[in-house]
């Protein structure tokens, strides 16, 4: 059976962010550091990106929200201190089309990205509170996800992408969300990405067993998403918790 290592990749730092975003209701005025997380999933041969972060300083503190950008957090820089290029990445896995998750998809010019047939749909006419996150034309900006249209692979639902990697459509956070679900010596891991933007999310508060994100196309799918993340895998990691580096991968080393 094949066996991966997992290997998260901080992107930036969302700066004072707001935690009842990512904390349906709880969490009310406490601002903390946000992580922007992408992962690479390594073994077999094969170099797999999960997402490929963000934009600079710059534009996010115009557009977004102010982060914090070292030159380590900056993808190219944070693939070569793991020893990797461009070439050396095998094909991208996109959990969505928000800005902080596919920025710099057109690094890796002729690579193929997986992206859901769902979120493309929906990427290209959103509903207007999503607008900023896909920095659509409809508020005249220039989506991301576009400069690199000709590379995408659309799948519809869950697919098999490598023996032991599979592709889970699990839907809410945007009606097109997918994670990766890898199979590690350690168990099964499901990067889940915004999908469960926080540990706690999964771990839930008071009556609530999991804990939603306030952005949500869907809460109806967020709760039947969860359900069937429960039977499917061992651990999840998430898109923007600090908890996830204090691991430098995942399983963690022994």
């Amino acid at each position: 059976m094949a066996k991966y290592k997992i290997i998260p990749i901080k992107c930036g730092e969302f700066q004072q962010h707001e935690k009842s975003t990512l904390t349906y209701f709880y969490g009310y005025g406490e601002k903390i550091i946000t992580p922007i997380i992408a992962y690479l999933i390594r073994g077999e041969g094969l170099n797999i990106l999960v997402d490929t972060g963000c934009s600079g300083e710059e534009w996010a503190k115009k557009y977004h929200h102010p982060i914090k950008q070292t030159e380590d957090m900056k993808m190219l820089n944070a693939l070569a201190n793991l020893g990797l290029q461009p070439d050396d990445i095998d094909c991208i896995v996109n959990t969505h089309l928000h800005w902080d998750h596919c920025w710099n998809n057109d690094l890796f010019p002729g690579k193929k990205i997986y992206v859901q047939k769902k979120e493309l749909e929906f990427a290209e006419n959103p509903i207007p509170m999503q607008y900023p996150y896909y920095e659509s034309e409809q508020i005249g900006m220039q989506p991301p996800y576009k400069k690199t249209m000709d590379q995408y692979e659309v799948v519809d639902g869950d697919v098999n992408l490598y023996p032991g990697i599979d592709l889970v459509f699990i839907p809410g956070h945007t009606p097109g969300f997918q994670g990766v679900l890898v199979d590690t010596e350690g168990g099964k891991y499901l990067i889940a990405s915004d999908c469960i933007g926080r540990f706690e999310n999964w771990e839930g508060v008071g009556i609530h067993k999991h804990l939603p994100s306030a952005i949500h196309v869907d809460l109806k799918e967020c709760y039947a998403t969860y359900e069937k993340i429960e039977k499917i895998c061992d651990y999840i990691l998430p898109g923007h918790d600090m908890k996830v580096f204090e691991q430098d991968e995942y399983p963690p080393k022994k």
